[in-house]
């Protein structure tokens, strides 16, 4: 008797994917672009507000991405590779604009707080507005690590820095930060 239930794909292997394009299986992209392309694409609408740019650029991220895939080396992670690029991009974005911005221009503190009250918007408002005037060194690694939620690791490589480098980032932006706020508030 055939098995009926229903069983899920297992999760795509971005490792095996890549091997896969490599060997000639250029559809086998089409995998990765599905599993990143929220991701990329809210790295560049949270900072352009402008739903049309972002999908462009998203689009140029993955286009870049494929045209350098031979170069990516197996024992990193896609996703902060790709990450690292989509950051390279959106930093490009702004100098052509004539910006001296980076990729955190606006940060989105309102999903942390499901209640809303006079004190905290005051608190988030404070907290935005310094984090937009952090050196884009720190703001760029408390975005990774706070608004994107990923780990130190992912936080170096998509940087192109090391861990330590990453760590040392975050913890001087989150002093820097908490001096700021605490300064406003007294």
């Amino acid at each position: 008797m055939p098995n009926t239930t229903h069983q899920q794909n297992p999760p795509v292997n971005d490792s095996d994917v890549i091997v896969s394009i490599r060997n000639g299986n250029n559809e086998a992209y089409a995998l990765l672009v599905t599993k990143y392309q929220a991701k990329i694409f809210s790295i560049f609408v949270r900072s352009i507000q402008s739903h049309a740019v972002a999908a462009e650029l998203a689009q140029d991220v993955f286009l870049k991405a494929y045209e350098k895939l031979e170069q990516f080396s197996l024992d990193r992670k896609f996703s902060s590779w790709i990450t690292a690029i989509a950051i390279n991009t959106l930093r490009d974005y702004w100098r052509k604009d004539g910006r001296k911005s980076s990729f955190t221009d606006e940060l989105d503190l309102e999903h942390v707080v499901s209640e809303s009250t006079v004190e905290t918007d005051i608190l988030n408002s404070s907290i935005k507005a310094v984090i937009q005037q952090l050196p884009s060194l720190y703001r760029e690694a408390l975005l990774l690590r706070f608004r994107d939620d990923l780990p130190v690791k992912e936080v170096a490589e998509s940087l192109g820095i090391g861990v330590s480098a990453a760590k040392m980032r975050l913890k001087r932006g989150i002093e820097i930060v908490s001096a700021a706020v605490e300064g406003r508030h007294e």
